[in-house]
């Protein structure tokens, strides 16, 4: 009992059972609130659709775009379709070939292609899967009332120019509508290709884990080098130990991303940038959450934590991993458009599965970096060094 008073006597144990408080208060806030209203949203979804069949496919165009609770675009060429869904505009592409409508008059059956982009969030990917196969039995529904309205409509006159009886002609008629009635709906298949797929479920979870990982890592060495500079500010000036606090921390970012190749190739992760092209990316992505939480850090002290907490689950909800970002919220997809995760888990797409947009997702980590260090060289400008400050007791007392 007396040990339990003196763990309560220190301040340490205040701040870990707070800490333990707020990491939960704010996820629970943080996610709940993030995906409420996520069905709600489902219409945010986009599908590209190529229609290169001028009967059946007009008539399957006016389905989809009545029926289908998704964001339908319509394109030309499959070409265009796949470059948009390559960078990741479309969730899934939908085409109906040319000669569509002859193959299901000559053989009696056909396919229907679709193109869903693996490189993408795990509820998009599994809503695409399902939705393939809704549309192919919608479709068949149709083809199935198509073909027999196109026998149908050639019987009578058949039967006329042989036969000279109408009313046996009419009786033949109805005999042949009851044995259509028998014919198989299932004309049309589903023909899936999954683009941008690896495989192996391993490498789908990369980018959260890598998101993940690195962010809680970047989050506690934030707070032990601020302990450490604190203790280093009475022998040493503000700005030399705020240099020495960005060096370590590219140091760091570099050394990170060397392990990260080296594990990437040794769990067999194909990638799918060039070898230093992958580097670079990974370098400002952890030189971007070092720098984030390192802002905090000094802003607000320990305290800052709570922030970087806060920043940790903002990330996790709005970077895309698990929900598509268009099926979020307004503020949450604003506030996910400012933070790296974003950023790091989208180029984690491209380099894993493939894509168009690393570039862009570079530059956008370097601008994050860059205004975090200018937040904290102004912060720091600010603060009254304290080795500057000894130097003044110890000069007034000699």
């Amino acid at each position: 009992m007396t040990m339990m008073k003196q763990f309560f006597k220190q301040s340490e144990t205040f701040i870990g059972l707070g800490a333990a408080f707020f990491f939960l208060l704010i996820f629970f806030c943080v996610w709940m609130t993030a995906y409420d209203g996520v069905n709600d949203r489902i219409d945010q979804l986009k599908i590209g659709f190529v229609n290169e069949d001028k009967q059946m496919g007009l008539v399957i165009e006016k389905e989809m775009e009545k029926n289908i609770p998704f964001d339908i675009k319509i394109y030309q060429t499959i070409e265009s379709a796949q470059k948009d869904m390559n960078q990741r505009k479309l969730d899934m592409v939908m085409q109906v070939p040319k000669g569509f409508s002859s193959e299901i008059q000559e053989k009696g059956r056909t396919d229907l292609k679709y193109f869903i982009n693996q490189a993408n969030a795990s509820l998009a990917k599994q809503l695409m899967d399902v939705t393939a196969n809704t549309i192919t039995q919608s479709v068949n529904e149709n083809v199935y009332m198509y073909k027999q309205q196109l026998i149908l409509s050639k019987v009578p006159e058949q039967m006329t120019t042989v036969i000279s009886s109408k009313e046996l002609a009419q009786s033949l008629t109805k005999n042949i509508e009851s044995a259509l009635q028998s014919l198989s709906i299932q004309s049309v298949q589903p023909s899936v290709e999954k683009t941008n797929h690896v495989d192996g479920f391993a490498a789908t979870m990369v980018p959260m884990m890598i998101v993940l990982a690195s962010f809680v890592g970047s989050m506690i060495m934030s707070l032990n080098v601020h302990m450490a500079s604190i203790k280093l500010k009475p022998s040493y000036s503000k700005w030399r130990i705020l240099l020495a606090r960005i060096v370590i921390n590219a140091g760091v970012a570099l050394l990170l991303t060397v392990i990260s190749l080296v594990l990437m190739e040794a769990f067999n992760i194909e990638l799918q940038r060039t070898f230093i092209e992958t580097g670079v990316f990974q370098l400002l992505v952890y030189f971007s959450f070092l720098s984030l939480t390192q802002m905090f850090v000094v802003l607000f002290g320990p305290g800052g934590m709570l922030f970087n907490i806060l920043v940790l689950s903002l990330q996790l909800v709005t970077s895309g991993v698990i929900v598509p970002k268009v099926m979020l919220s307004n503020f949450y997809q604003s506030v996910g458009s400012v933070l790296p995760a974003t950023y790091a888990a989208d180029g984690y797409y491209t380099v894993i599965f493939g894509g168009e947009k690393l570039a862009l997702n570079m530059m956008i980590l370097l601008l994050i970096s860059l205004v975090s260090v200018v937040i904290v060289i102004i912060k720091v400008a600010f603060q009254k060094s304290s080795a500057g400050v000894l130097r003044e007791k110890v000069s007034v007392s000699q």
